[in-house]
């Protein structure tokens, strides 16, 4: 097991890693499973792919941004949606250190994930700020 990232591993302005999943019909079943089946529950439609793109965006920050020290506090999310992700179309999400600071004593990080799909075509941007355990 690596050692935990720790506060002073964050470099601004610096890319952390990326993460490519594709948006397939297995992935489309577990969220209907929970949110159901038919257009009117929002599947096969914009609101199942707008709701994947967020999931994607947690995803590769739990695989690129790993491992993470136990007591992290996810204090604050922002997230632009460009253009839905279409079935079966892989995405590639980028996470990126967009800062750092010390705060009320506390470590606080700012994390960028920006997800693209087939050929660049912009998907979604995200900014995630968390108080670091250590």
């Amino acid at each position: 097991m690596s050692t935990v990232i720790t506060f002073e591993d964050f470099n601004p302005g610096a890319v952390m890693g990326e993460s490519v999943e594709v948006f397939d019909e297995k992935l489309a079943q577990r969220w209907q499973k929970i949110f159901g089946d038919q257009p009117a529950d929002g599947a096969n439609g914009a609101a199942e792919g707008a709701s994947l793109a967020v999931v994607m965006m947690m995803r590769a920050y739990l695989k690129v941004v790993a491992p993470r020290p136990p007591g992290n506090v996810h204090a604050r999310q922002r997230f632009s949606l460009e253009s839905t992700p279409r079935q079966g179309e892989a995405i590639r999400t980028v996470i990126a250190c967009v800062e750092k600071a010390f705060k009320r004593e506390r470590r606080y990080v700012e994390l960028q994930a920006r997800g693209t799909g087939e050929e660049g075509r912009p998907i979604f941007t995200g900014r995630m700020t968390l108080i670091w355990a250590a």
